[in-house]
């Protein structure tokens, strides 16, 4: 390392001063090593700051507690660099070469090229005691590099050993993660154990409920979930408390249909743990990237769970489905993604003629007349003779009682309407809370705290809060009321009990009976049923 030159860093009367910047870091490679703690590295830098026999001006201490040395983005670190090239230091002083960093090659270039080009004096106390300015020579020694290998080597099985013990807890089921799911908690007695979150559990069932049992988008989910003021994960872990970060800078708190996707397709839900979903590059490069579905780690019954097995299933099969909603609709049509063209397989369209809404087969639609034949079929005579089929088929299953309580929501409902009444109780809360804030705001303008232009902009701001609360507060009222009459899925089993049969057709029971109905040219239809006797054929 060639020899700094004074005349860079001489005071006004010409006298040799250094800018001192002192840099220190801690992070959890360095283990329960307490001779390289913060206060401990402090101590030994003031203390040979003591007896430094040249004059000096300590600029400040960059710190860096928690960060790895293989990671050179760290914040105090950036700016001591930052400071370097502004010259506003020209001497940095360590502890040792691996506080400023376990790369071997970026330590070389920090140390051989950067500090060089600045005219920056490098000081360090161990391993080895180096110092551009008195011993230039030395840092031109095969020991650095060497010592820089060390260190890097220390990360790399430090990283080792991490990753192993990681991977025994994961195939134990063990919750790993910083921070659980939304919808469980960690356990305070064993933070490697989820437990129940009551309030974002209940919004979890009723994601899932809406999806499965009420035919509702994703997109329709999101936009229920928004008006009814519920934060999203994100916002829910902050509102309690945790300290999580979104890698998404612009997380808004809203929901969104990617996120109810996630959601729908979480196999913790019901009870099994599944980790290793993502892993980053190397112990070197930070850079995380998302791992296929057949490598994720996944222990089965770890914790109580939110969803049963059977909901979960139909909203795996639900999403797997080729469905979309018209613009301005959030419920699925009463047969989206049900239907296919039993000669090319394909989907069947939607349209809307003069009088009627039929279904003709997306091949012949959209790509040519030859491919396929139309396979035309009204939307009403389809409808009716589904229902027919279904009578017949409900008919011939012998303990429908089975049935009923694997797919019963009338317990859901109750659940739900408690949410609902606690999720008002606290919205209330925060109106009360916010019209007491207003009224402060006045007092505060009129003993002159306050000049009339910031009265008024913050007068402003509460109303509009205000506003968005009101309508929240309206919406959830809405909702508890939706759900006191909400007799859609128990309606059909009060048919069963006064009729044996149904009366009418749904979504909730198309997606409890039926996997999949094929429209023949012939005006045929096949139904595959999930139950018993599957092909059941009837012509129109």
């Amino acid at each position: 390392m060639a020899r700094i030159r004074n005349k860079a860093f001489t005071d006004k009367t010409g006298a040799l001063c250094w800018k001192v910047g002192l840099y220190i870091r801690l992070s959890r490679e360095d283990g329960n090593d307490v001779s390289v703690s913060i206060e401990n590295q402090k101590v030994e830098l003031q203390a040979f700051l003591a007896c430094f026999d040249e004059p000096y001006e300590l600029i400040d201490y960059y710190i860096d507690d928690g960060f790895s040395g293989t990671n050179s983005n760290r914040m105090n670190f950036q700016r001591l660099l930052q400071d370097i090239r502004l010259q506003k230091v020209t001497c940095v002083i360590v502890r040792d070469p691996s506080r400023l960093s376990r790369n071997y090659w970026e330590a070389g270039m920090y140390m051989e090229q950067l500090f060089v080009q600045h005219n920056v004096r490098f000081i360090s106390l161990l391993l080895p005691p180096l110092d551009s300015y008195k011993n230039p020579e030395a840092m031109n020694s095969i020991a650095v590099p060497i010592q820089n290998v060390i260190n890097d080597d220390f990360c790399r099985q430090t990283s080792a050993k991490i990753r192993g013990v990681f991977q025994m807890k994961r195939a134990h089921g063990e919750f790993i993660g910083a921070f659980a799911p939304y919808g469980y908690a960690k356990d305070q007695e064993n933070k490697n154990r989820l437990v129940i979150d009551p309030m974002a559990a209940q919004i979890v069932r009723e994601i899932f409920r809406w999806f499965v049992y009420q035919g509702m988008s994703k997109r329709g989910i999101t936009i229920r979930l928004n008006e009814l003021g519920i934060p999203n994960p994100t916002k829910y872990k902050q509102r309690s408390g945790l300290k999580f970060q979104c890698r998404q800078k612009d997380n808004d708190g809203l929901w969104s249909p990617k996120t109810v996707s996630f959601i729908l397709a979480n196999e913790v839900y019901v009870g099994n743990m599944v980790q290793g979903r993502q892993r980053i590059k190397s112990y070197k490069v930070h850079e995380t990237i998302n791992v296929p579905a057949k490598e994720w780690v996944v222990v089965e019954n770890t914790h109580e769970a939110i969803i049963d097995q059977h909901t979960f299933a139909m909203a795996q099969r639900l999403q797997q489905m080729d469905t979309r909603t018209a613009p301005n609709h959030r419920e699925l049509h009463l047969f989206a993604g049900f239907l296919k063209c039993a000669d090319c397989g394909k989907g069947m369209r939607r349209s809307k003629g003069k009088n009627h809404v039929y279904y003709c087969c997306l091949t012949n639609r959209n790509k040519s007349p030859h491919a396929c034949t139309r396979h035309s079929m009204r939307e009403d005579l389809l409808e009716a003779v589904v229902l027919k089929m279904l009578q017949f088929q409900i008919a011939r299953i012998q303990d429908w009682a089975k049935v009923i309580e694997q797919i019963n929501v009338e317990s859901v409902n109750a659940r739900m309407c408690d949410l609902w009444s606690s999720m008002l109780h606290s919205k209330n809360r925060e109106w009360i809370t916010l019209q007491a804030v207003r009224d402060d705001l006045y007092i505060d303008w009129k003993s002159n705290a306050l000049t009339k232009e910031e009265y008024e902009r913050m007068k402003s701001n509460f109303a509009q809060k205000a506003a968005n609360l009101e309508t929240e507060i309206e919406a959830i009222k809405a909702k508890i009321m939706e759900e006191n009459h909400n007799k859609r899925s128990s309606a059909v089993f009060e048919e069963f009990q006064k009729h044996g049969n149904i009366s009418r057709l749904d979504r909730f029971l198309l997606v409890c009976m039926i996997e999949r109905i094929f429209i023949h040219e012939d005006n045929r239809i096949t139904i595959l049923f999930r139950y018993k006797d599957p092909f059941l054929q009837y012509r129109t």
